[in-house]
């Protein structure tokens, strides 16, 4: 079977990447023919790339200045037409609309996916998402969404077309040695038995980190030692790094940028904290889950379906208070956080 999907970029290290890099794994391994297109030049960031290709999928880039270049639009779709693949996949907004156009020039079938259940649009991307709601309603063959809230989010603009549910999922990691926990424990902190929070996201407005700092700012007076890193990197860096001078957090908080290790340092926390607005289903708490760890979260989306009684504490949304009070309430009960990842 060949397959083709289309995303909006691989240089982002979010949950769509994670899932595109996961999806070719299991499928090159299980004789699928995969080919991923990214509609924007990711070529200073080829590190998902790389992967892609060991793991047998190819990679091709169409990039152009506008997103409705018609140029572009037609050496897709007449790439789409020669290779000959059985069903597209698009990802992501600006795929939803180019992919899912070329597809149907191309006369292949083409399942639109949907991934947030997303803040309400502003009026910078009301068009785009008047565009989207068109190519999913009136071209794809199949929407599908990676989890239930979302779907239900986006039901009311994409009338009776039905949307399917496929959750994202996560490969279970190899536990580590103590041995491991501890050297990479020692590589992250001054002191390996402060106790260690740790966050991984884009520096988005989406994942809510303004919130979180906050609440360590709170956390302070009782957990001195307590020390968070957020995995990731984005444009709200300026701001984040404004907050933690002007918050007295820099012994506090680490901003780690990028990293390709996400699970070293899950096996080196202590305590995965999602502090998000929105979500679809977020890949990094279920990453985190599958670690082992206890989760503080945020009630939002699907987040609730995964994070259930016993495995961590869900908070409402942008409020640090309540973040702060769910953190102290498992440092303060190491047993507690011991059971909640078991």
């Amino acid at each position: 079977m060949r397959i083709v999907h289309i995303i909006d970029n691989l240089y982002r290290a979010g949950g769509a990447q994670k899932m595109e890099l996961l999806f070719a794994q299991l499928a090159c391994a299980n004789g699928i023919d995969l080919t991923v297109v990214s509609l924007e030049d990711d070529r200073p960031h080829a590190t998902i790339k790389a992967e892609l290709a060991q793991a047998g999928a190819r990679v091709q880039v169409f990039s152009a200045k506008t997103l409705l270049d018609p140029a572009r639009l037609w050496r897709l779709a007449q790439f789409l037409r020669r290779q000959k693949f059985d069903v597209a996949h698009t990802n992501l907004t600006y795929a939803n609309i180019v992919g899912v156009l070329a597809a149907r020039l191309a006369g292949i079938p083409v399942i639109g996916g949907l991934r947030n259940a997303g803040a309400r649009p502003d009026r910078h991307q009301q068009t785009r998402h008047r565009l989207e709601t068109f190519t999913l309603r009136r071209l794809a063959a199949a929407i599908m969404a990676v989890g239930h809230t979302t779907a239900q989010a986006h039901q009311s603009r994409l009338g009776e077309r039905p949307i399917h549910v496929v959750q994202n999922c996560v490969v279970l990691p190899r536990l580590p040695a103590a041995a491991e926990r501890a050297a990479m424990r020692a590589e992250l902190l001054d002191d390996p038995d402060r106790p260690l929070i740790l966050s991984v996201g884009r520096l988005a407005e989406q994942k809510g980190y303004p919130d979180l700092l906050a609440a360590v700012a709170r956390l302070r007076s009782t957990h001195p030692a307590a020390m968070l890193l957020i995995a990731g990197e984005g444009r709200l860096r300026p701001a984040l790094e404004a907050q933690i001078v002007e918050q007295r957090l820099a012994g506090h908080v680490r901003l780690l940028g990028m990293r390709r290790d996400v699970p070293r340092l899950l096996s080196a926390a202590d305590l995965f904290v999602s502090s998000s607005h929105w979500e679809g289903l977020p890949n990094a708490v279920l990453e985190a889950m599958a670690a082992g760890l206890p989760i503080v979260a945020t009630s939002v989306s699907d987040t609730p379906r995964v994070v259930v009684d016993g495995s961590g504490l869900l908070v409402p949304p942008k409020n640090p208070d309540a973040l702060a009070a769910a953190i102290d309430t498992l440092l303060n009960n190491p047993t507690r956080m011991r059971v909640m990842g078991a």
